[in-house]
This record gives structure tokens, C-alpha cells and sequence, in this order.
């Protein structure tokens, strides 16, 4: 097997397709780190290889959206390789290596996958997604040359020979110029075209044998590369407000690679994904009232949206335009004072109480978790505290996020570390919450669960009195079935259904207006 791997990871410092800029080379090895262990096969026992120099070269072709500096351009190899196929003899594009015809026609296949655009829209000028992207290829390319290896062994292990023969004819060719042979130095060239076009011919065979196995793994690199960073936005959210600060390609490639190795995480993210997509959906949708009511009076202004019909009239009629015009220009267009509808809110922090009892688990665990996600960055966006307890018969776990420092890695670890076990306590969530000193304050208090227990009359008198006493609004959320138990202290019973998100995130959103 190491014989019939050389030449497709021939030693050469030489760009195969296209060059690459100094950052790009200065990346590119942190990328390459997070390929496949096959990536690592073929490319890792030698100092520059050629598997590892070309996911370089599409690094820096997905970085500069197609538009980086070219050996030969593709439209030149394309037409040329083209005009080969109808049989014509056509003159060898000026720079182009016969040794490297299989990565001149990969990064060809990528220019005019269906995918290409995808990828140009979300690596252009991205160094993060453009080195993502690249490594994505590699990680489906491995599989495809592990393939070709396993299969054309005899046929890979010429080519070794034949690209080092070759290459020794490029050095015999300038010895001779040199010394002034020009004889000497045709036959070699003569020899070298040959050699070149056998090598060349042998290489367009093997690429178009498996030329649908390598569009089908860049289709699906694309794929891999637009979830890794889609998750990322997902887990990221608005690097001005709440979530995992991404500042930098190195934090980015630290949660990316978090990512990859942690199904867990994987998980979450997906699901995430599609509770935030339903949340804003929710959010869009909502009708705004107006923040005003009854016209308690006139002002003069040049506010248009608030002017009378009868100075709106004026600008109606082409000889009441210019006054129109000059009463705007003076703030004297006639104005409604309107009184203001709502007052500001006080609002207290958001409790959230999390079922994780044994049945719990699976899909009810991952939908509980995205939900409190959302919600904790929504409370953030509106300068909210928010709380979670985990609780099963007892309160287990808790976190606070405070707004004022709400970075989501915290929050993000203590997701991931939870996990469902034991039995269900309401006892216990009105107990805890009677005790927490931060409820004090019109809280809205949320409460998770699938599950049915009995409560105590005692706990539950106790906890209407505080409740009524400290402006405590109590919502739960029941998966599947409604608890007779929970309607006992609580202000709302809620159903939902955790493959319905826009449904069940407007219940919510309703519970923390």
C-alpha cells in the first residue's frame, strides 16, 4: 500500500492548481488538524504533500470566491481537455503539469457542482467557513481516493515511476539548454510530451471512472460544511447580544471541532436550530399595536405620520403643495397630541423550573433544552434575568444568567451536563421557590414537565399566598398530558406538542410577555 500511495502525495512545494497567499498558508494547518484520520493517512507523511496542498488551494479558492491566482486558469483546462475529447490535438495550456490532471479536474468538478454556489455565498471572504468548507471536501475526497487506491494499485504504482522519470526529464531538458544542446534538449522535450501526455491520459481515465463518486462527495462536503456552520450561528446567536462569543477563527474552530466530536452537542445544535428558527417566525408574525390611543390634542411639528387630514389635504392639491412644503420645512404642520396607550413594564427575572425525570429523556430532554436556550436569550435581549432549576424530587442543578454578563458558555456546558433520571416533585418546585430570594420581584415563573405527581394541600396554600403576595405569575408546559396537580397552583396550564415549535413557542412567548 505505501508504494501505490507515493504519487498522490508526491513531495512538491509547487502549487498544483492555483497559488495561495501568505494567511492561507498560514492557517491552513490548524484546518487540516480536524481531517478525517484518512485525510491524515495520505497526507501526513511528508513535509508538503499534495492531498494537503490542494484542501490549501481550495481554502484559498472558496476565500477569494473562484477568483484566485490561477496556475492556468480552469476555463483554459477545461477547453482544453475538452477539445481532447472530441478528438482534436490541441496545444498544451502554457504552466499546466500532467502529473497534476486529477486535481486540475476535482477543483473543476467543484467550480460546476450545484453546490459551488452555496459554497461561494458562505465562504467568500469568511476564513473560518472557506477553511471548513475545504476540509469538508477533503474528509468525502478521502474516501473516495482511498477507493481509487485500493482498486488501481498497479496503475498508481506506475504512475509513481512515470512522475519521477518525468520530472527527471524537466531536469535533464534545463541542463541541456544550459550547456547549449540543443539537440539533446528536443529529444528530451520530445520524450517529456510523450511521457507527459501517457501520465495525463491515465489520469482523465481514473478521474472519469469515479467522476460521479467525487460530485457526489462534494455535494455532500457541502452539506457537512453549511451544518457545522449553521450550528455555529445557532450556538453563537447575535455576536452583540446573547451566546457563545465567536470572535475569531481560533474560537470558531475550537466549538466547531466540539462539535465534530461531540454527538451531544451535534444534537442540540439541529434542534436548536429549529426552535430559533420557530421563535423568530412567531415573533415576525405578531400584529404590534400601536403605542398610542386618544388624540388629547395639537401640536405644531413636522411630523407627517401625525398630522391632521386637512394639512395632509394641502399636499393633496398641486396649489397647497408649496405651503404644505413650507409648513414642513417650519415645524408648523398641524399635529395630534396622542396619549400614550402603555406604560413601561417592570418586569422580574424569568424562573424556569425543567423536569428531568426518567421519562424525560430523548426528545423531551433535547426540546427542553432548546427551549430554554431561546428563552434565555430572549431574556437577555430584553435585560432579563433568567434562572434554571433542574428538578426531579428534588431541585438537582441551577444556573443564573445575569444580563448585564450574559455570555452563553456557561449556560451551554450546564445543558449539555444535565441528564434525565428518578421520579417528579412539584412539592419541591413551589418549596424552591418560595426560598429564592431573586423571585421577589414579578417573576415569571415557567414550569417544564411530562409528568404527573401529587401535592401536598399544606405546600400548595403556602405557595398561592406567596405567589399572590410577590406578583408571581406561575405558567407550566405540559408534554402530552395536563396535570390535575399542576392547576392547583399554578396561573396557566399549557399542553404542547414538541414536534410542533411555532405552536408551542408562542405559548411562551405569551408566558414572559
Amino acid at each position: 500500500m505505501n508504494r501505490t500511495v507515493d504519487f498522490l502525495r508526491l513531495a512538491t512545494s509547487d502549487p498544483l492548481v492555483l497559488k495561495v497567499s501568505a494567511l492561507t498558508d498560514f492557517l491552513w494547518p490548524e484546518f487540516v488538524r480536524d481531517a478525517k484520520p484518512q485525510v491524515k493517512y495520505f497526507a501526513d507523511q511528508f513535509e508538503i504533500r499534495q492531498l494537503s496542498r490542494f484542501g490549501k488551494e481550495l481554502f484559498e479558492f472558496f476565500y477569494c470566491g473562484g477568483e484566485a491566482e490561477h496556475v492556468v486558469s480552469l476555463d483554459d483546462i477545461e477547453n482544453y481537455f475538452r477539445a481532447k475529447q472530441d478528438g482534436l490535438n490541441p496545444e498544451t495550456p502554457k504552466g499546466f503539469k500532467p502529473e497534476y490532471t486529477l486535481w486540475s479536474k476535482v477543483l473543476i468538478d467543484v467550480a460546476n457542482s450545484p453546490a459551488y454556489p452555496a459554497f461561494q455565498q458562505n465562504c467568500l471572504g469568511k476564513h473560518f467557513e472557506s477553511g471548513n468548507a475545504a476540509v469538508c471536501v477533503l474528509n468525502e475526497l478521502s474516501d473516495v481516493l482511498h477507493e481509487m487506491l485500493e482498486t488501481n494499485t498497479q496503475v498508481h504504482a506506475a504512475l509513481t515511476s512515470m512522475a519521477e522519470e518525468l520530472q527527471g526529464l524537466r531536469e535533464s531538458f534545463v541542463e541541456a539548454m544550459k550547456a547549449g544542446d540543443t539537440a539533446q534538449a528536443a529529444e528530451l522535450r520530445q520524450r517529456g510530451k510523450e511521457l507527459g501526455e501517457n501520465i495525463e491520459d491515465i489520469l482523465s481515465d481514473i478521474h472519469s471512472v469515479n467522476k460521479s463518486e467525487i460530485d457526489k462527495s462534494i455535494e455532500q462536503a457541502q452539506k457537512d460544511s453549511e451544518f457545522t456552520s449553521s450550528a455555529l450561528n445557532n450556538l453563537a446567536g447575535d455576536n452583540q447580544g446573547f451566546g457563545v462569543k465567536l470572535g475569531n477563527v481560533n474560537e470558531k474552530q475550537e466549538l466547531a471541532s466540539r462539535l465534530k466530536k461531540n454527538k451531544k452537542l451535534m444534537d442540540f445544535a439541529r434542534r436548536l436550530g429549529a426552535m430559533k428558527q420557530a421563535w423568530n417566525q412567531r415573533k415576525r408574525a405578531k400584529k404590534h399595536s400601536s403605542s398610542y390611543s386618544d388624540i388629547v390634542g395639537a401640536n405644531m411639528s413636522d411630523d407627517v405620520t401625525k398630522a391632521f387630514p386637512a394639512e395632509l389635504a394641502l399636499a393633496a392639491s398641486q396649489k397647497g403643495r408649496a405651503l404644505f412644503a413650507l409648513k414642513h420645512s417650519q415645524k408648523t404642520i398641524l399635529t395630534k397630541d396622542f396619549e400614550a396607550r402603555t406604560k413601561e413594564l417592570v418586569q422580574g427575572p424569568v424562573v424556569m423550573y425543567i423536569d428531568i425525570s426518567g421519562s424525560m429523556c430523548g426528545d423531551n430532554e433535547l426540546w427542553s433544552k432548546a427551549m430554554a436556550y431561546v428563552i434565555a436569550e430572549e431574556c437577555y435581549r430584553t435585560k432579563r434575568q433568567v434562572q434554571v432549576h433542574l428538578f426531579d424530587t428534588g431541585i438537582d442543578q441551577s444556573i443564573t444568567i445575569d444580563p448585564q454578563q450574559g455570555d452563553a458558555r456557561d449556560l451551554l456546558n450546564f445543558i449539555l451536563a444535565w441528564y434525565t433520571r428518578g421520579g417528579t416533585s412539584f412539592d419541591q418546585v413551589m418549596r424552591h421557590a418560595c426560598g429564592v430570594a431573586e423571585i421577589d420581584c414579578k417573576a415569571d415563573v415557567l414550569i417544564i414537565t411530562d409528568g404527573q405527581c401529587q401535592v401536598t394541600d399544606n405546600t400548595v396554600r403556602k405557595f398561592n399566598v406567596f405567589k399572590n403576595n410577590h406578583d408571581i405569575d406561575v405558567h407550566s408546559f405540559c408534554i402530552g398530558k395536563k396535570s390535575s396537580s399542576l392547576e392547583m397552583f399554578c396561573d396557566t396550564v399549557q399542553t404542547v406538542d414538541i414536534c410542533e415549535d411555532v405552536e408551542s413557542v408562542e405559548l411562551f412567548q405569551k408566558a414572559i410577555q
